[in-house]
């Protein structure tokens, strides 16, 4: 499906149900609108970066609701110009056609593979004041030190957290990015730095929660939430057949897998939940020392992968890149100090640690290689 589709009446008044797979996955598409039978919907696949997507189910007026959330906190006018420079068939991407949709806005689709100075002269030649981007892209435009078109006003940056160093090397070639939070279970944000915020230094923590939702932490300490933006079903294959179950519970609350505190409406998440494994009998936050080690390397492209242990439960391997100077002794000083459950037990070096389309770590795709 192409952008100028997703711009007209037609298809936000169409009773049909939209299936918009990523690449190798089409061949789901019937079964999918078996499942739902054919009902009002637009679905997508999930992003995660652990095994195959999960498909998720929207009502169009969920989207929508989405659109119109951010449109409001972006302070959008009729007079904005919208470039998609994320696949459609994510969320990300769609949402930005959505928005422009909502606001009757001017939208441009990035052609071809991502480049960061094709999108920088896209941007120019457009004069586009509002996009999307994920981490990498934003890393991309930062390592060639591309100052940012005088017409963009706001950039949304999702699909994970953009380092504070890079996000303020962004800031000050120009680029106004805007640390957000979402899923695609969510349609997009759930919460998201403010305009105000660009007058101030780039932070990642403490976002302000979009005001359509309503959000609470579970005990385990995860986020849970509810409103109109939220996706309706999963659809999942269930003993070789393709069949809905509901996202939320009975009172419509979803609840994520994410660490997070709240204070206020504002939002700080603390890692995952599902990335903490038993080691020699410990709990160990793998995430918490991902970015310890990462802090220590001064190096981003680093992976802590987790792997299974007959004597340990789990070892830790950490993945860097073919270009990391690794220096002499990296192990043994990484380990000094620490106790048994915390020590790494191997370094591997890939020659680009593989990703999802939205700039993840494919976990599955890493495990794959190095075993």
């Amino acid at each position: 499906m192409e952008t100028p589709e997703l711009r007209e009446k037609d298809f936000w008044n169409s009773e049909r149900c939209c299936v918009l797979p990523p690449p190798g996955h089409e061949g789901q598409v019937e079964e999918i609108r078996d499942a739902l039978d054919d009902q009002e919907s637009v679905v997508f696949a999930t992003s995660g970066s652990c095994g195959p997507p999960k498909w998720v189910m929207f009502s169009r007026s969920a989207l929508l609701a989405s659109a119109r959330a951010v449109n409001q906190l972006l302070e959008v006018s009729e007079s904005d110009r919208f470039m998609v420079a994320l696949p459609l068939y994510h969320v990300g991407g769609f949402g930005v056609v959505a928005r422009a949709y909502d606001a009757k806005c001017h939208v441009r689709s990035l052609e071809g593979r991502w480049d960061a100075r094709g999108f920088k002269e896209a941007i120019e030649s457009d004069h586009s004041t509002l996009t999307s981007l994920v981490p990498t892209q934003v890393h991309d435009l930062v390592a060639l030190g591309l100052k940012a078109p005088e017409s963009l006003r706001a950039i949304i940056v999702g699909g994970g957290k953009l380092d504070e160093k890079a996000g303020q090397c962004a800031r000050d070639l120009g680029w106004p990015v805007l640390q957000s939070y979402g899923m695609t279970e969510a349609g997009s944000q759930i919460a998201t730095a403010d305009l105000a915020s660009l007058d101030e230094p780039f932070r990642v923590a403490r976002l302000p929660i979009l005001p359509i939702w309503e959000f609470r932490v579970s005990k385990e300490g995860c986020l849970e939430f509810r409103g109109p933006a939220l996706c309706t079903y999963y659809i999942e294959r269930h003993r070789g057949e393709m069949s809905c179950r509901k996202a939320s519970n009975k009172e419509g609350w979803f609840r994520s897998s994410d660490l997070v505190k709240i204070t206020g409406n504002q939002l700080t998440v603390n890692g995952r939940a599902d990335r903490k494994v038993k080691i020699l009998g410990e709990l160990v936050d793998l995430e918490a020392l991902e970015n310890e080690i990462k802090e220590y390397l001064d190096y981003e492209s680093a992976y802590l992968l987790a792997l299974p242990d007959a004597r340990r439960g789990m070892r830790l391997v950490l993945v860097v890149e073919e270009d990391f100077d690794r220096p002499v002794g990296l192990l043994k000083k990484l380990n000094e100090g620490r106790p048994g459950f915390l020590r790494i037990n191997a370094i591997e070096s890939v020659g680009r640690l593989p990703r999802t389309e939205m700039g993840k770590v494919d976990v599955a795709a890493l495990r794959k290689r190095l075993s």
